[in-house]
């Protein structure tokens, strides 16, 4: 049976490609449209720092959808009604942070997927959003959805891989903020040993057969993480790299402007 709801982000990873993404910051449809448009593979909604819940973003994945690009959410833990809200309103991939050994990324397995690979209850509402009949849609719903374990806590940073090794999780990712606090060195994400395990963290994860991730901002440090290995990175948000461009296109015109006077 062919499969139109073919998650596209995961397919471009198991390809060996990287899938790059960036976050929209808020809960305007707007914002969430113009980083869909821009060409990324995929858009973070964060909801574990942010004060909003997937009631105020509701409208963001089916629109997210149908601009082309793979809806994330992040929900703020692993609970099985904040996974199960997340991809009702149609998100495609799902993070779940804090995850700290193989038995909580099996359970992030278990709320994520429709039986009977797990134990989600079925009643995905973003379908009548993107006029998408149930019966079409159900059949290739948990090959479609991606689960992305973030580690970064003292009890994951001896499982990574066995954390990798769980069946149903995609991508690793490694969080460098939390990782800088769990290796006794909070805010310091450029220390020796906050960079020595990112270093390692790629071949780690790869060694299981699942892909490694990392959020970062900036085209300098994302370069990085690629070379090392990484290949599902997210290098921004709309909000950082706007004003980077606004500084940058300031600084141009006034220049050009004090030559003139």
């Amino acid at each position: 049976m062919s499969n139109p709801y073919e998650n596209k982000v995961k397919k471009l990873l198991a390809t060996g490609a990287t899938a790059w993404g960036s976050a929209t910051m808020g809960t305007a449809p707007l914002a969430a449209k113009l980083v869909a448009t821009s060409g990324v593979d995929w858009v973070w909604i964060d909801t574990e720092h942010s004060s909003f819940g997937s009631e105020s973003i509701e409208m963001l994945p089916p629109l997210i959808r149908q601009s082309g690009a793979m809806p994330l959410v992040r929900i703020a833990g692993l609970d099985p009604s904040l996974m199960k809200k997340a991809l009702d309103i149609g998100a495609q991939g799902v993070m779940i942070p804090q995850i700290d050994s193989p038995e909580q990324a099996r359970l992030a397995v278990q709320y994520a997927k429709y039986p009977p690979m797990g134990s989600r209850g079925i009643s995905p509402m973003w379908t009548f959003y993107n006029d998408v009949p149930w019966g079409e849609y159900l059949p290739h719903a948990n090959d479609e959805t991606m689960i992305v374990v973030q580690v970064e806590s003292v009890a994951a940073l001896d499982q990574v891989e066995a954390i990798a090794a769980v069946e149903g999780v995609d991508v690793v990712l490694a969080g460098p903020m939390d990782l800088s606090a769990a290796l006794g060195h909070i805010g310091q994400t450029n220390h020796p040993d906050v960079q020595r395990f990112l270093e390692d963290f790629p071949a780690r994860v790869a060694s299981a057969g699942k892909v490694p991730g990392i959020a970062l901002g900036g085209y300098e440090a994302s370069a990085k993480a690629w070379s090392q290995g990484y290949r599902f990175i997210n290098f921004g948000n709309l909000y950082f790299d706007g004003l980077h461009g606004i500084k940058a296109n300031l600084a141009r015109l006034k220049e050009l402007s004090a030559k003139g006077e």
